[in-house]
């Protein structure tokens, strides 16, 4: 869960040391700033899902 609210906090915010990191600046030369921003954002909420999911014994998935 904490990786997720990480990574989404990451693209909400506009981190700029996040996506400065070598293994974003892959996704940011594919996508673009606002593409990698936007799917991070969805990762992002899809591990917290899970982890929540995983954590709490939720029954979405």
């Amino acid at each position: 869960m904490l990786f997720g609210l990480l990574m989404f906090g990451a693209a909400l915010f506009n981190w700029e040391y996040f996506f400065k990191q070598r293994k974003a600046q892959m996704l940011v030369k594919f996508a673009g700033i606002v593409g990698a921003r936007l799917i991070y954002a969805l990762l992002g909420l899809f591990f917290t899902l899970f982890g929540a999911n995983s954590y709490f014994g939720l029954e979405w998935f």
